[in-house]
């Protein structure tokens, strides 16, 4: 299997696959929920992130216009038994990063709910920087304002 495997051209189908995200499923940045701008570089905050069981989810979810970061990680059950999933994304603003998040069924284990945006729920400022500051960040030293 392991063959088989090796032999697959794995840059090209990610080309494609980036290609096909840019086209048709990107887009624009939400306008809605609450967001925090921290005066954070987007290579730290990923950093911190990974530390924290968060991995990159720019492969297998929509891509809002002009983000720079787009993680998610296991967030536990809803009271339904529901998979859950936290998935937080940043864009560059005003010399910082604006980072919007949202809890959603998990997109590996409850596919249906999640494509069909069933128990997603947006992040509130709170919400927020209780996550953040979970994962080691330091919202208020990084808040700059």
């Amino acid at each position: 299997m392991l063959e088989i495997l090796q032999q697959l051209p794995i840059r090209e189908w990610n080309r494609i696959k980036r290609w096909w995200r840019d086209t048709y499923a990107t887009v624009d940045w939400p306008t809605g929920p609450e967001t925090i701008t921290l005066e954070i570089d987007v290579d730290v905050l990923e950093e911190q992130l990974r530390r924290h069981h968060f991995e990159g989810a720019s492969g297998w979810s929509l891509k809002y216009r002009g983000e720079v970061l787009n993680m998610r990680r296991p967030a536990g059950v809803a009271a339904d038994g529901t998979p859950m999933e936290d998935h937080l994304r940043a864009r560059p603003v005003d010399g910082g990063l604006e980072i919007l998040g949202h809890a959603e069924a998990n997109r590996w284990e409850a596919q249906e709910a999640h494509v069909h945006e069933a128990g997603l729920t947006w992040l509130n400022e709170r919400e927020l920087r209780v996550l953040l500051e979970g994962c080691g960040i330091d919202v208020e030293r990084l808040e700059g304002g």
